[in-house]
């Protein structure tokens, strides 16, 4: 099947079977492109990840707890949005 019978295909389901088959492709995208890949992460992510992981021990007095971070962030947006309202 070509790639414009199946999009033919797709397109004529129904509303609600194109949104299943969507949220299907999204969760099988990775087997559908490189199913040999499926757990392995590329070499840029895993040099981010050593990064960071470097960072974390040699700084970790920049980390912040989990708890609390919803409110920080919901703090930090109505700061935000103060500032915004006071410069108009």
């Amino acid at each position: 099947m070509s790639l414009e019978q199946l999009e033919q295909a797709v397109l004529k389901l129904p509303r609600e079977e194109r949104r299943r088959f969507a949220h299907w492709f999204y969760e099988h995208e990775n087997d559908i492109l490189d199913p040999q890949a499926e757990d392995e992460i590329s070499p840029e992510v895993q040099a981010i990840l050593e990064q960071r992981l470097t960072e974390i021990k040699e700084h970790p007095e920049l980390l912040q707890p989990w708890e609390g971070t919803v409110e920080r962030v919901r703090e930090r947006l109505h700061e935000l949005r103060r500032q915004d309202h006071s410069s108009r």
